[in-house]
C-alpha cells in the first residue's frame, strides 16, 4: 500500500511544473507575465509588482487593462496594486495614471472587494490633490 502512494506521489511530483520564485524577476519580466492565460501568474505578477518601490507605476498602462479581467481575483489584486500606486505617486500625475483614475471612476464592477478597493485608490487620489 505504501509502496503505491509513493509511487503516486513520486509520479505528480515529476509532472507538475516548478515553482516561479517571482521574488526574482525583473519589472519587465513581472510586466510579460501580465498578460500570461494563467491568472494565477497574472494575479502574482500584479502583487509583486505592487510590492517593488516604483513597479506599479512602471506598469499602469498593463495593470488599467487587467481592471477588466476575467478573473475575480485579478481585478481585487489589481484595485490593491492602484491604490499602493497613487500613494507613491505625487500629482500632477502622468497620462497613463490620468487614464487610469478615468477607468476607475467609470468602473462597474460587480464584486463587492473590487468595488472596495476602487473606493480606496480613488479616496487617496481625492486625498492628494486637496
Amino acid at each position: 500500500m505504501y509502496r503505491y502512494c509513493f509511487l503516486l506521489l513520486l509520479l505528480v511530483g515529476c509532472n507538475s511544473a516548478p515553482q516561479i520564485d517571482y521574488t526574482t524577476l525583473t519589472v519587465d519580466q513581472l510586466r510579460s507575465r501580465l498578460t500570461d492565460s494563467d491568472p494565477n501568474v497574472r494575479w502574482q505578477s500584479v502583487f509583486e509588482l505592487e510590492r517593488r518601490e516604483g513597479g506599479g507605476i512602471q506598469a499602469v498602462k498593463e495593470l488599467t487593462a487587467l481592471l477588466d479581467d476575467k478573473n475575480v481575483e485579478v481585478r481585487r489584486v489589481t484595485t490593491q496594486a492602484f491604490a499602493g500606486i497613487f500613494m507613491e505617486a505625487k500629482p500632477p500625475y502622468s497620462k497613463d495614471l490620468k487614464q487610469a483614475i478615468v477607468v476607475l471612476k467609470n468602473n462597474q464592477d460587480a464584486d463587492e472587494v473590487v468595488q472596495t478597493g476602487v473606493r480606496i485608490a480613488l479616496g487617496i487620489v481625492e486625498a492628494k490633490q486637496k
